[in-house]
């Protein structure tokens, strides 16, 4: 199964086990906010502009009100569990488990890690390898908006080293841990990642004052 397949279910699972009032990452943001989110993404072609454009954020959270208001929490999460429904783009093959990996993994964690009794989950050798590779094609874009080089130091469960590079630069920070921790980072999950940052203190500054969020 892919990635994107084991988070769905995964993440259905934790919002039916938490519940709608549960606490995210995501600022403003509570787990039926979380959901709502998902829903329309891969769902509703009118709520999508809304997503990453802000001249349509009204019409993005009229479509939100109206889901949220036709369909209890409940049903919701199942309808999230089944996947996108017949008309979605993602129904495209391939474009589920290409698309949709990273963005499960990150909201997923985006509600784990919120709670207060979190820990920290054992991914195993194959999903922390997928995140690898999903770090090297999007590590570029995840970082655009660093004003110092950023290079990866990526551990696995031996503690051997895998290097990567996220964005080329003549200062450069460092940044060491588990696949899963460094992608979090970069994706804006700063406080709640476990990532060592290695680099020249002005380098360092620099870079901790990047907005990476996405």
């Amino acid at each position: 199964m892919s990635l994107a397949s084991t988070e769905r279910a995964a993440l259905a699972d934790d919002l039916d086990r938490f519940g709608p009032a549960a606490p995210t990452l995501c600022r403003g943001w509570l787990a039926s906010d979380l959901l709502t989110h998902l829903l329309l993404r891969e769902n509703d072609l009118l709520a999508a502009p809304g997503m990453a454009v802000s001249t349509f954020d009204e019409i993005t959270a009229q479509r939100a009100e109206r889901l949220e208001s036709r369909h209890s929490f409940a049903e919701r999460v199942d309808r999230f569990r089944r996947g996108p429904a017949a008309w979605s783009v993602f129904r495209v093959p391939g474009l589920d488990r290409v698309a949709n990996g990273m963005e499960f993994f990150i909201h997923h964690e985006d509600l784990l890690r919120a709670q207060p009794d979190w820990k920290p989950r054992d991914l195993g050798r194959q999903t922390q390898t997928h995140l690898a590779k999903v770090l090297s094609r999007s590590g570029r874009l995840l970082t655009r908006r660093s004003p110092v080089g950023v290079r990866a130091e990526l551990t696995d469960q031996s503690g051997d080293l895998h290097q990567l590079w996220l964005r080329p630069g003549s200062r450069i920070v460092t940044l060491v841990g588990l696949p899963a921790e460094v992608l979090l980072y970069c994706a804006g999950r700063k406080a709640a990642s476990r990532v060592e940052i290695l680099g020249e203190p002005e380098s360092l500054d620099a870079f901790s004052r990047a907005d990476l969020e996405i």
